[in-house]
């Protein structure tokens, strides 16, 4: 029943990757179709950030109220829905109205997901687990530049991604019995393994011992990640001219980058340890990015981008699988509700950031601005990592309030 569980699993992170890329890798088309600014990619990254951040936050309270089958079930609904709204959206103010539902429905899953596969299962399933979403975020753009033959393509293309992700909905109601039985399971193991979530609360999560620094690392990946996704497309074509169709393509290759070093990581994971795993990942990034700054041999540009989606592939996975290690199991789920919700800033405010910048000097100087990201995601990594080797302190700050 467990196995047959995380199959489902998968098929749920397809789903949530599925979504992700579309935005991004039909947006050149999607602008010049609806006659609205390219800057306003921004915008609607902003709402469907917010939404993620607000049900990434919410999450413990929805697990408690619907369990974790149900939080997924609603979830899968929305992104449907937002999709949906997306294919039939006559302006940009109705695209605005369908970025609510997906971004609600991409924060409850990811946290949900995250922490129940972190504390569960061993950490080759979770680089898998995250290979799969890079399945769905691979196939978005590869589907989408197929029915890219007019301006209006870009709709079919969601109808596509709403009906695959509704028969993964289909799958998953279809299984709510094989929640229930190992949820038993996973009960009874967590009874003699005498583990006591402790709920410090919201705001004192954010004086764990070390939390600064991991948000900070973990949003520094969101924005590298994101800004490489969601803007490559966007600089190919508007920056070197490149035909859309081809930039679109190529953006799929960061995502069967990232899907394919998932595959890998998953292996190499049973030898080397998440910390090592994230310093292996933060390198091949940094080799992409040098690649993909010589932009005056233009086929080092896809290279490059298969490097980015190779490097940035261990680096979320290992980063969730070390929460319950780094910050202890007793804590892990409270960690992992704010680790999630606060990365989702970076989307909100670094990625729209990139098209102001990009529209008054040139979109061909992002691989610079994920360089800057890169550094700050090494910098935040280690520091935790320094932090966080006394699990007696971790509590420090809040034992010290409680006292005083």
């Amino acid at each position: 029943m467990s196995v047959l569980l995380l199959i489902v699993i998968y098929l749920i992170f397809i789903s949530l990757g599925l979504p992700d890329s579309l935005i991004g890798s039909a947006w050149p088309s999607l602008s010049q179709s609806l006659e609205i600014s390219n800057a306003l990619q921004g915008v609607l990254s902003i709402i469907v950030s917010l939404c993620t951040i607000l049900s990434s936050f919410l999450t413990m309270k929805l697990i408690a109220l619907l369990k974790e089958k149900g939080v997924i079930i609603i979830s899968i609904s929305l992104t449907v829905i937002g999709l949906l709204i997306f294919s039939y959206a006559p302006n940009f103010f109705v695209l605005c109205i369908g970025a609510i539902p997906l971004g609600l429905g991409a924060g409850a899953i990811d946290t949900t997901l995250n922490n129940y596969v972190a504390i569960h299962y061993k950490a080759i399933h979770l680089n898998w687990l995250h290979a799969f979403w890079g399945v769905g975020a691979t196939l978005s753009p590869f589907l989408v530049s197929f029915f890219l033959t007019d301006l209006n393509g870009w709709r079919k293309g969601a109808i596509c991604l709403a009906c695959i992700q509704a028969a993964i909905l289909l799958v998953t109601i279809c299984t709510v019995k094989v929640w229930k039985v190992v949820e038993l399971n996973f009960d009874k193991k967590e009874v003699n393994e005498e583990i006591e979530v402790k709920k410090v609360g919201f705001f004192n999560s954010f004086r764990i011992r070390g939390i600064a620094f991991a948000l900070i690392s973990f949003a520094s990946y969101i924005a590298v990640e994101s800004l490489t996704g969601n803007w490559f497309s966007s600089m190919m074509v508007f920056g070197f001219n490149v035909e859309e169709s081809v930039a679109t393509r190529w953006t799929s290759s960061f995502y069967l980058g990232m899907m394919i070093g998932r595959f890998l990581s998953g292996v190499l994971s049973l030898k080397i340890k998440d910390k090592n795993m994230i310093r292996i990942g933060e390198g091949l990034v940094l080799v992409g990015l040098i690649l993909m700054m010589c932009n005056f041999y233009m086929p080092l540009m896809p290279i490059g981008l298969v490097l980015v989606g190779l490097g940035c592939a261990p680096i979320y996975p290992a980063i969730i699988h070390s929460t319950p290690e780094r910050f202890t199991k007793e804590l892990s789920p409270n960690v992992m509700s704010i680790q999630i919700g606060f990365s989702y800033f970076s989307t909100l405010i670094i990625s729209p950031l990139y098209g102001v910048v990009a529209k008054y000097t040139s979109f061909a100087y992002l691989p610079y601005y994920v360089l800057f990201f890169l550094v700050f995601l090494m910098i935040g990594n280690e520091f935790t990592l320094h932090l966080v080797k006394d699990k007696s302190k971790l509590l420090d700050k809040l034992n010290k309030k409680t006292t005083c």
